[in-house]
């Protein structure tokens, strides 16, 4: 993915399109798993905590 083509798909995802916000989540999902992981196990409540907040709070993101 070109640099462009990240910055419009986070465009029309902080503007409410939600295939383009899947597509977000999609893209960082390793980096989710890996943040919400803790010694190898995976933790399902952070990860979908880690996921309420990006959902919640991308409207508030300036680009």
């Amino acid at each position: 993915m070109t640099d462009n083509e990240f910055r419009l798909l986070l465009e029309a995802a902080v503007c409410g399109d939600r295939e383009a916000l899947d597509s977000l989540l999609a893209l960082y999902m390793p980096l989710i798993n890996r943040l919400s992981s803790y010694a190898g196990n995976l933790d399902e409540d952070c990860r979908q905590y880690i996921m309420l907040h990006i959902v919640l709070h991308i409207s508030e993101f300036r680009i």
